[in-house]
């Protein structure tokens, strides 16, 4: 199977990020899929070891290596590398129908909100529906079911991406994380994007040279614009406000452009504020 076959769209990658960063790999080729919720790409293949991202339930990887309980993959989302915990993933990829567009959703032994659930599925996890609907829930591949209304059919632009990011308020931030769980800047912006359909880059650093035009000096920032920092990235929800993963506060959090260029300039000897990019035009 390759992303094709999955119904992922094409990598936004206009610069040619993913060739030239040493930390990603232009891989195609499907050989597993995440089998939990959410799961770590370890730097090594150790527990211990620094969280580089996580993948989501459902998200097609690429495996390069094998050591033991773990696999060395690649997101084939992304192009992200890391280890896995081999009883994270499934070796047998099924091409999937839906995504949960709902910050958090559980699977159901029954198609019923008062029966037992099996799992909880964040937004952005690939399912497989199998069957009609039954008492306004979907039927999962494999068993249980979910609520119909927080799947949206692979390949459909579901919601307003800064919609899907403001439902992040408050969550946790957490390095590398890319879920209600826990979430950091740049995994905030690529998960609000893929609910709107879009496939983009992991990291804030390519974010900025790939998504958007940047507004000129004399362009006022509106809502729905990225406001970009070294290191850091957030969304406009109006012209001085920003919604952001931070570790200031550590959780989602809004604040003026004012803050959180103050505090990125308490931490880097880099101008602290890169730029607005407007992602509409």
């Amino acid at each position: 199977m390759n992303e094709k076959d999955f119904g992922l769209p094409p990598l936004y990658d206009p610069q040619s990020e993913i060739a030239q960063q040493n930390n990603l790999m232009d891989a195609q080729v499907i050989t597993a899929q995440v089998s939990v919720p959410t799961a770590p790409l370890h730097e090594t293949p150790d527990t211990d070891s620094q969280a580089l991202t996580y993948v989501l339930l459902g998200e097609p990887l690429y495996c390069t290596e094998t050591k033991g309980s773990w696999q060395k993959v690649v997101s084939i989302i992304d192009g992200y590398s890391g280890w896995i915990d081999t009883a994270f993933v499934n070796t047998a990829p099924t091409a999937p129908t839906h995504r949960i567009i709902v910050p958090l959703s559980h699977i159901y032994t029954l198609a019923h909100l008062k029966s037992q659930p099996l799992n909880i599925l964040p937004m952005g996890a690939f399912v497989t529906v199998a069957g009609q609907p039954e008492n306004g829930f979907m039927p999962l591949l494999g068993g249980g079911w979910v609520f119909a209304k927080h799947l949206y059919p692979i390949g459909t632009e579901a919601i307003d991406p800064l919609a899907a990011a403001e439902s992040f308020i408050a969550t946790p931030y957490l390095w590398g994380g890319r879920s209600y769980m826990g979430i950091d800047c740049s995994g905030l912006v690529q998960i609000a994007l893929a609910a709107s359909g879009k496939r983009i880059h992991r990291d804030s650093g390519p974010q900025f040279r790939s998504l958007g035009r940047p507004l000129s000096k004399d362009e006022a920032p509106a809502r729905g614009d990225l406001a970009f920092f070294p290191g850091h990235v957030g969304w406009m929800i109006d012209g001085i406000h920003l919604l952001h993963a931070n570790a200031t506060h550590m959780a989602v959090t809004i604040d003026t452009v004012a803050d959180v260029t103050s505090w990125v300039a308490a931490q880097t000897d880099k101008p602290p504020f890169s730029g607005y990019k407007r992602l509409s035009e």
